[in-house]
């Protein structure tokens, strides 16, 4: 139980919860609520708030002022007061006037007290800070503004308030560099995004993933040129580009997008409402989720620094003026039991110190740019520490230590040991030392610590000037785009994942581009944006273990050379066997797609079209099932988001009469795509909502 006492959830009579309060901060809510709340101690059982004697006064003030119209009612809808910006009711506003408006259920006899609101005059802006309670939060409007600037409106809150509102339309984000990044929102979720920056363009993308090289892009960059279509179109018609691969590539290049417009604090923004997405859209993900996970790839340094001093201010819940609802967040378990813990006690520095720095800043980010969490009033910041530092100094003079060392000789010697202090204090080279370096001596090893940073390569020597930064890095980049992810990070290969993860925090430091402020040194932050990428491209597969092995394959020379020849000719061979399959020629379709599973094992679709078409061959498809599933299944185990193979899925878990699975393989079907005709056919006939 908390050291103040009891603290209560109330969930209101229209659903909003709210808390959790105690006794005396729910005196603030008097008046706003009736004897229909609900009450509760953990947040998850309510009861009828009349089941609680403490609470039964504070349930009935709402009648109890009804007698009192002519008075009363103009006060409430009056003002917020200057200090804290909330409701003024009849019981707080005694209480800033210094009188007590606490009832408690031994006391029947206040049930006069309605005649002590009237009198009092407006409530003094000196009273003590009070704290908003949710209810007040709620008035603030949860409207997409049309244009702003992302210091008044985060990236985070602008996505969560087009998702809230299921808006179709165009938000554009102007970009301190003059460049612009666009996210096509269609009821409520991205299914576009597209950027003037070559920086971030698909072809620079492709490159740093290593799907096509320098070459190829400047060849598909020229031929655009000639043929008068967007790279994308060139980069298919050159054939840099598998076509079974496009879908999954422009859906990993809309999140890296996502990703650059989530960790943007500095740009202005407008929204064309209702404009049309462009051709060849196609819906993300789950809105929500993909927020969510947006955030959680975040880089936490630049996170923690812009939640500055509010760290140091208690987190509390928000009740019901949150953006969303918290449960389509998906969070992660460690996420859950984060949030679970919040109870207004603690101050995000010791969330921060508790549940570990990244997840934590990340989580606290989120969920105060939706409104479920906010940070307390920063009257609770100061704190007399300052006054206390001061009496533990004086103790090292040397006038105090003979005093412990008489205490301390006794016990061998009484006589001897007294002798030996009084020459020393007689040097008067102690005491001035023990006042002035003695205690600067101490705080003098901590300064080695810091200087780890000056073993990097990133790490500027003193007195740089900006030019000469900015000549360095420019060699440094020039090293590291032939150099490996081990000399990216400053590392040997045998290096470990720690080692890995402390090389980039480190690097990061002095890399990351936010460490840039001026806005005329542009070029020193563009070199800095293109290492920390470097660094962090590199974090990310050296700290992987999967992605470790292959990389140094790669470098050993051991992974096999791609055969592009094999790979158009198993894709000819597919499409040829999609056709006939169609066409109800399932054994032909067959001999094609185990040739072309032959010639590229790793292509999903191949496996999914392949079960199924095993499937619609058998002469007994219940019994035929689960093996034509399991290689259905191969082609979800390659890509979870393979189409073709939860549509499959779909159609033999009906013919078999497993109904629901097929509803979830269908539903499934329209989370990826939610045009998707059959699914949506295939669910109305079952009687489900498409």
């Amino acid at each position: 139980m908390p050291p103040g006492g009891k603290q209560y959830w109330i969930r209101t009579e229209q659903g909003r919860v709210w808390g959790p309060y105690q006794i005396d901060a729910l005196e603030r809510l008097r008046g706003q609520l009736t004897e229909k709340a609900q009450a509760s101690l953990d947040g998850k059982e309510f009861r009828s708030g009349m089941d609680f004697p403490e609470l039964r006064s504070l349930l009935t003030a709402r009648r109890a002022a009804v007698p009192a119209p002519a008075s009363t009612p103009p006060p409430p809808k009056e003002r917020p007061t200057p200090a804290s910006g909330m409701y003024v009711g009849p019981a707080l506003r005694a209480m800033l006037e210094g009188t007590s408006a606490r009832k408690h259920v031994e006391e029947p006899a206040a049930a006069p007290a309605p005649e002590k609101p009237p009198p009092p005059p407006p409530p003094r802006p000196t009273g003590p800070p009070v704290m908003r309670p949710a209810a007040v939060m709620q008035s603030e409007k949860l409207e997409l503004p049309d244009q702003g600037t992302l210091a008044e409106v985060s990236a985070v809150r602008l996505y969560a308030l087009a998702a809230l509102a299921g808006a179709n339309g165009w938000l554009e984000l102007h970009l301190e560099s003059g460049r612009m990044i666009t996210v096509s929102f269609r009821r409520g979720a991205p299914d576009h995004l597209s950027t003037d920056d070559p920086e971030l363009s698909l072809s620079r993308f492709l490159q740093g993933r290593k799907v096509v090289t320098p070459e190829q892009a400047s060849q598909a960059e020229a031929h655009a040129t000639k043929s008068g279509v967007d790279v994308v179109s060139a980069l298919f018609q050159l054939q840099f580009i598998p076509p079974a691969d496009a879908h999954k590539l422009l859906g990993e290049h809309a999140l890296f997008l996502l990703d650059r417009v989530i960790e943007t604090s500095r740009a202005t923004f407008s929204f064309q409402k209702d404009a049309p997405s462009p051709p060849g859209a196609f819906a993300l993900g789950h809105k929500w989720t993909l927020l969510a996970e947006a955030v959680r790839r975040l880089d936490p340094a630049p996170l923690r620094a812009r939640l500055g001093k509010q760290l140091a201010r208690v987190v509390q819940r928000s009740g019901g003026s949150s953006i969303g609802k918290l449960e389509e967040l998906a969070l992660t378990a460690q996420e859950a039991r984060l949030y679970a813990s919040i109870d207004g006690t603690r101050t995000g520095e010791q969330l921060v110190e508790q549940h570990g720095a990244p997840g934590t800043v990340r989580l606290l980010h989120l969920l105060t740019e939706l409104k479920h969490l906010s940070f307390g009033e920063a009257g609770e910041e100061p704190r007399p520490a300052s006054a206390a530092s001061p009496p533990p100094a004086p103790p090292p003079p040397t006038a105090a230590a003979p005093e412990p060392a008489a205490q301390t000789a006794p016990p061998p010697a009484a006589a001897k040991p007294v002798p030996p202090p009084p020459p020393r204090p007689a040097a008067a080279a102690r005491p001035t030392p023990a006042r002035g370096s003695a205690p600067v001596a101490k705080p003098a090893p901590p300064p080695p610590k810091p200087a780890a940073p000056t073993r990097t390569y990133a790490t500027p020597p003193a007195d740089e000037t900006p030019q000469a930064q900015l000549a360095r890095l420019r060699g440094v980049v020039a090293r590291l785009e032939k150099g490996t992810h081990f000399e990216a990070l400053g590392l040997d290969k045998k290096a470990a994942a720690a080692d890995v993860k402390k090389a980039f925090v480190l690097l990061a430091r002095d890399l990351h581009p936010d460490t840039v402020t001026d806005p005329s040194q542009a070029e020193l932050r563009e070199v800095k944006e293109s290492l920390f990428a470097r660094v962090n491209e590199a974090a990310q597969v050296l700290g992987d273990d999967a992605r470790r092995k292959e990389y140094e394959a790669e470098l050993t020379g051991d992974k096999k050379d791609v055969d592009v020849g094999r790979i158009f000719d198993a894709e000819e061979k597919f499409q040829k066997a999609e056709i006939l399959i169609k066409a109800r020629k399932y054994k032909e379709g067959l001999a094609l797609l185990d040739e072309a599973v032959q010639l590229n094992d790793q292509e999903a679709e191949f496996y999914a079209w392949r079960g199924y078409a095993r499937f619609l061959l058998a002469g007994d498809r219940k019994q035929a099932f689960d093996d034509c599933a399991t290689e259905v299944k191969k082609a979800l185990k390659l890509v979870d988001r393979c189409l073709p193979a939860h549509l499959f899925l779909g159609h033999m878990h009906k013919v078999v009469g497993n109904l629901k699975a097929a509803t979830s393989s269908f539903q499934r079907v329209l989370d990826l795509d939610d045009k998707h005709v059959e699914a949506q056919r295939e669910l109305r006939l079952m009687g489900k909502k498409a």
